[in-house]
């Protein structure tokens, strides 16, 4: 049901530091019609042009924190780290020189779990500008 609206459009470009593409970032969207504590993402898992992100290169920037992806998914991650429903989640991918200008086709692959239900696994695959 919200598959087609978890990868937007917003936001596709390279991140800077000091001068030097650093890496890109994404826009997401949760797939649930509440919002969820970060803990309950169990996965968000990023291709582009076929190339899988690897989880320990990402970073998820949102409500002015920013956290590497893999602590999310410890048992000890707090759970005051909310992700409200339309709002949108920034995936920071760290790869040197960052991706190139243009189209890219970006497939993404989110997991979160709910209160009394299963993990829900929701995939989007499109064709995104990058700035």
């Amino acid at each position: 049901m919200y598959d087609p609206y978890i990868l937007t459009d917003v936001g596709c470009r390279n991140v800077w530091a000091a001068g030097k593409k650093e890496g890109y970032a994404v826009n997401i969207t949760i797939n649930y019609y509440r919002g969820l504590p970060m803990s309950c993402v169990d996965e968000i898992t990023l291709w582009v042009d076929g190339e899988r992100a690897a989880p320990e290169t990402m970073v998820l920037q949102h409500a002015g924190k920013e956290v590497p992806y893999l602590d999310i998914l410890k048992d000890d991650f707090p759970t005051d780290f909310y992700w409200v429903y339309g709002e949108h989640l920034r995936v920071v991918i760290k790869k040197p020189g960052g991706i190139a200008q243009g189209v890219h086709k970006v497939r993404l692959q989110l997991g979160t779990r709910r209160s009394y239900t299963p993990t829900m696994v929701s995939v989007c695959e499109k064709d995104l500008i990058f700035a």
